[in-house]
C-alpha cells in the first residue's frame, strides 16, 4: 500500500490544533485554515465548553421563566 503525505498547509493546520503541554492555556482565538475547497476550524476546548455551559444555562432560564 502506498502511503501518501499530507500537503504542507494541512500539516501546518494540524500542528496548530495539536494538544501539547499547556494546550488549555492557549489564546481563545478560533483559527481557520483554508484547505482547498474546505475550511478547518480549530476551536479551543475552553471556548467551546464555556459557550456550551452558557447556552445550557440560558435554556434553563427560558424554561423556568427567569430573566436576567
Amino acid at each position: 500500500m502506498k502511503r501518501t503525505t499530507l500537503p504542507d498547509d494541512v500539516r501546518h493546520a494540524l500542528a496548530a490544533a495539536d494538544r501539547v503541554p499547556g494546550w488549555n492555556m492557549r489564546s481563545r482565538d478560533v483559527h481557520r485554515f483554508a484547505l482547498g475547497d474546505c475550511t478547518l476550524i480549530v476551536v479551543p476546548f475552553r471556548l467551546w465548553a464555556y459557550r456550551r455551559i452558557e447556552r445550557q444555562a440560558e435554556a434553563w432560564r427560558r424554561e423556568h421563566g427567569q430573566t436576567e
